[in-house]
């Protein structure tokens, strides 16, 4: 059985996912700009108001990266669940989720759980790893970098912007003061490089990304899926389907059997279903999944668009 057909529908929205959370992480990024900005250039609020500005506005700037990365993850895990390691998984496991799916979701939860709660180079060093990225490809400094804006940003929550012993340890030799219980500086300066290096972290990771998935959009999924059928052992696949956009195919002729038998004429309802919404074209599943065994290409494909549909 192959894991990652079972969830290959998943991935006709891997790559909307990714540059939408790509957007979303720069918007909310200059959102706070902008706040910091106004704050800063007002003389309505104090010295003490502005830093205390300041310190939410770092919290809030390493929390949004942290969330693109975490959602980055996760629907690579639940694209491509063979990425979660080799170790089986529990029998109670499977029982107490009632689906295998469901069971990939859990675990994809629970693994981004364990490295967010670890040191930031593992995650990266794991993030990096699922997406294929070479380590050599992103700047190790800026990682190291961002590692102790992290370590700030746990001292403004739990230390009151104090350094703690466990910063001095993370931080390393980027830590920006020698003992514990010193005040780490929070100024414009500082913000400013929190963002800038923040921001250019998003960047070198989208530069980096293979385009096997910044480009798993609908019509590269469908084809991906038909390719791994049978159906492809009758017909390549575009001499029964046009790719017209990343989101949008057309048929040679929808009504045409091509002389499929009955059992491929099951799989074959399923695209044209995928495709035209039309109930012409349901499959019957009862009968599809009767006739395919569920270690088949067939069945998991079947069973992964059920669970993840999409249409054109």
């Amino acid at each position: 059985m192959n894991l990652d057909l079972l969830t290959i529908a998943n991935r006709a929205r891997l790559g909307s996912s990714i540059l939408s959370s790509i957007n979303n992480s720069r918007d909310r990024i200059a959102q706070i700009m902008s706040i910091v900005d106004k704050i800063e250039a007002s003389t309505d609020f104090s010295k003490k108001e502005k830093k205390k500005e300041l310190e939410f506005s770092i919290i809030g700037v390493v929390s949004i990266l942290e969330q693109h990365m975490n959602d980055m993850l996760y629907q690579l895990y639940v694209s491509f669940p063979s990425k979660l390691g080799k170790k089986q998984f529990d029998i109670a496991d499977l029982q107490e989720r009632g689906s295998l799916l469901e069971l990939f979701y859990d675990k994809a939860t629970q693994r981004i759980l364990d490295l967010a709660y670890g040191r930031f180079d593992r995650f990266m060093e794991s993030f990096l790893n699922a997406f294929e990225i070479k380590p050599e490809q992103i700047d190790a400094g800026l990682i190291a970098d961002i590692n102790e804006i992290k370590c700030t940003r746990d001292c403004l929550i739990h230390s009151n912007g104090k350094s703690s012993g466990l910063y001095l340890s993370k931080a390393g030799n980027k830590a920006r003061v020698d003992q514990k219980d010193e005040y780490l500086k929070v100024d414009m300066v500082y913000f400013t490089d929190v963002v800038n290096k923040i921001l250019y972290l998003i960047t070198q990771i989208e530069t980096q990304i293979p385009n096997q998935y910044k480009v798993s959009n609908k019509a590269y999924v469908f084809k991906q899926m038909w390719d791994a059928t049978c159906l492809r052992r009758r017909f390549e696949f575009e001499e029964v389907w046009e790719i017209k956009s990343p989101y949008e195919i057309g048929p040679v002729d929808l009504s045409d059997d091509h002389g499929f038998s009955s059992s491929e004429i099951e799989v074959y309802n399923l695209f044209r279903y995928a495709y035209s919404g039309s109930r012409e074209y349901k499959p019957d599943f009862a009968l599809l999944f009767e006739r395919w065994e569920p270690s088949s290409s067939e069945y998991q494909i079947a069973m992964s668009w059920l669970n993840n549909q999409f249409y054109f």
